[in-house]
């Protein structure tokens, strides 16, 4: 039998003058081998918690505790993972490579005597469990403030943390003209991934001063750089952001417009291939109609045969 005993101090190490010295959480955790995610080629272990209040959890490194993601671990395990905003003790046992256990987690008085310092003086026990979940430490909440020029809610704090909104993101932002941006849009820019770098390449391709909404909208639908330069190489230069979120929500692509001019169809607008596709005006179609001795059809013609006479075209 493998026998464990870890007294492992994760993360980054924190002063013990705890205002409360007892735990303010207790609960059981557990994890699984096989239950883990990768980040920078590291393995994350999931840990998951659950207490009076649900179930949360996070990640580890799995060289922080090696035992977790063992599938032949058994036998008693300690660790400690070490918070800014204060520490959890864990004890349990391993059982073919899966942890099981108690918890607690004990606040840092010096994260909250800094926090109060920030201006976060009614912090429950709840807030502190919170900020040790994502990991809100005093130098992200004092940065953060700083950068953002705002005074900053916990909720915000952590949703922030949560989705990755640093305090150099929001400066980069703000060099590239985003200076008065709220909190809710830099959380938005990271949830659909809007970086400085996919400004920036925009920039270059000639879309310069981009409002907010264009850029989520550009992310969401898969305007991409590469997207605009094979569209640009077909005749389809410097076109309005709207009609290419359009031929993204629609279909229009390079390969589509490439076909349609092998069709015959050599030179349509935005809104005549958007409406080929809304109707589903295609290769196949366009073969058919000819079979049928229809030639030369206008994009009018074609969208009405789509529309009423498909199901005549056989063969």
């Amino acid at each position: 039998m493998k026998h464990l005993l870890l007294a492992l101090c994760l993360a980054a190490p924190i002063a013990d003058t705890d205002v409360q010295e007892r735990p303010t959480i207790q609960g059981t955790w557990q994890t699984d081998h096989d239950n883990y995610w990768t980040r920078s080629n590291d393995r994350w272990i999931s840990i998951r918690l659950r207490t009076d209040g649900g179930n949360s959890g996070f990640g580890i490194p799995e060289r922080d505790v090696p035992a977790l993601a063992d599938r032949r671990a058994d036998g008693p395990l300690q660790f400690t993972v070490r918070r800014d905003a204060g520490r959890l003790d864990f004890t349990g046992r391993m059982t073919d490579g899966r942890g099981t256990g108690d918890f607690s987690f004990t606040p840092n008085g010096e994260f909250l005597s800094a926090m109060g310092r920030l201006g976060y003086t009614q912090i429950s026990d709840r807030d502190v469990w919170r900020f040790a979940m994502h990991d809100v430490t005093r130098a992200f909440a004092t940065d953060l403030q700083q950068e953002a020029q705002a005074r900053l809610d916990i909720d915000e704090l952590i949703k922030m943390r949560i989705h990755g909104v640093t305090p150099e993101f929001i400066k980069a932002m703000r060099e590239l003209g985003f200076k008065n941006e709220r909190i809710d849009g830099f959380v938005k820019f990271r949830i659909h991934g809007v970086t400085p770098e996919f400004i920036k390449t925009f920039s270059d391709l000639g879309y310069t001063n981009l409002g907010s909404d264009d850029l989520v909208k550009m992310r969401i639908h898969g305007v991409s750089p590469q997207f605009v330069r094979e569209l640009s190489d077909l005749g389809y230069k410097n076109l309005p952001i709207s009609d290419l979120v359009r031929m993204r929500i629609h279909g229009v692509t390079p390969d589509y417009i490439k076909k349609m001019r092998d069709a015959g169809y050599p030179n349509i607008r935005v809104d005549g291939l958007v409406r080929f596709r809304i109707h589903g005006v295609d290769e196949d179609l366009i073969r058919r109609a000819k079979a049928h001795g229809f030639n030369n059809l206008s994009a009018d013609d074609l969208v009405d045969l789509a529309i009423h006479g498909r199901r005549w075209l056989k063969g």
